[in-house]
């Protein structure tokens, strides 16, 4: 990633705070994480977002990174297709 571009992704995400205009929205939300994510985990996800979202629901990946959708797509489009076959019953 050029530097610029990293230098803007890390303002917007120091400088926009959207917590409290999502939280407690009555929306079911999918949380997918990778086990082997350093930054972005399974207890980090419980404390924030599923604490503000009862309606959340949070999956974690074995073997997988900060992107799952790159490391294993399959599996990923499973866990989306599960997620809203549920939502649409």
């Amino acid at each position: 990633m050029a530097p610029a571009c990293r230098l803007a992704y890390l303002d917007r995400l120091t400088g926009t705070d959207v917590a409290d205009d999502i939280r407690g929205l009555d929306t079911r939300f999918l949380v997918i994480v990778g086990d082997k994510d350093p930054g972005v985990d399974a207890a980090a996800m419980q404390a924030t977002f599923l604490a503000w979202h009862p309606n959340a629901r949070l999956v974690t990946i074995p073997n997988c990174g900060h992107y799952p959708m790159q490391a294993c797509p399959p599996y990923v489009a499973m866990i989306v297709e599960d997620f809203l076959r549920d939502a649409a019953a």
